[in-house]
């Protein structure tokens, strides 16, 4: 399930007619780091990206999933360790981009915490809570993870839950903006 952007999400359909990538806005420079497909709004006071308020509706240009493409941009500075467990963590103070598109469809994993065979400490991830999640209904933001909603189509709601592997951890959404 890996892709550019980590183990915790991508993009299984990234049909250009309708996806919108609005900007090239910062992550912030400071505060913890952002995971790549975090519902994001750009801060108004900074200028810069910041996550983006509970139930908040995605609205092209504004409000969307979080996406850093330069992620892979190494500089000698950093650790030379790199894998799939790091790109899904945005660099801090880098551009990015706001994502939507009706029909665009993601993928978000919740990943167990790991030990690396050298030692490193990997961290669980949760990128959507599994309460309720079903084929049919819809996910929203809560904050700081996507959660079920009745209705996929309800005003809170990113899209539609389209596919659920709940023994992987994996939902498939189909946004709806």
């Amino acid at each position: 399930m890996a892709s550019d952007y980590g183990l915790n999400f991508g993009f299984r359909v990234s049909d250009e007619s309708v996806r919108t990538s609005n900007g090239r806005l910062k992550t912030p420079a400071t505060g913890a780091v952002l995971l790549q497909g975090t519902l994001v709004q750009q801060d108004a006071a900074t200028g810069f990206l910041k996550v983006a308020a509970a139930s908040a509706p995605l609205a092209p240009h504004t409000c969307g999933l979080l996406v850093q493409e330069e992620v892979h941009d190494r500089s000698i500075y950093e650790s030379e360790q790199v894998d799939s467990f790091e790109l899904n963590k945005t660099k801090k103070n880098r551009l990015s981009v706001i994502t939507t598109g009706a029909g665009v469809k993601v993928w978000f994993k919740n990943t167990a915490a790991v030990t690396r065979a050298d030692g490193r400490e990997i961290d669980a991830v949760t990128m959507f809570v599994a309460t309720n999640v079903a084929v049919g209904r819809g996910l929203a933001w809560n904050g700081t993870a996507y959660v079920d909603v009745a209705s996929p189509i309800d005003a809170s709601s990113i899209g539609e839950v389209v596919e659920y592997d709940a023994a992987k951890g994996l939902v498939h959404v189909v946004l709806n903006k």
